[in-house]
């Protein structure tokens, strides 16, 4: 009930406007090691946003590091990324 009252709305994932031939840059980064947001949901969303994208001006960049937690940064020097 909630997903379709409110989620929905807001998910950048179901909301892709698939018309649009034009996208601003997006980057996407997300942490190998994230306890709390698993990892997939970005690859899944690049990965959608690449598909649709195939052709049209939707630069698309993806950083996934490997060792950072949910803040995206083992330390300080990846947090400056």
């Amino acid at each position: 009930e909630d997903w379709e009252k409110f989620l929905y709305k807001y998910s950048p994932y179901q909301n892709i406007d698939e018309s649009q031939e034009s996208y601003p840059p997006i980057l996407v980064t997300t942490s190998t090691r994230d306890d709390r947001v698993h990892p997939a949901h970005a690859r899944k969303f690049v990965k959608k946003l690449w598909d649709l994208g195939e052709g049209k001006d939707w630069p698309v960049y993806y950083y996934e590091n490997i060792e950072g937690g949910h803040g995206g940064a083992a330390n300080a020097k990846q947090s400056s990324f």
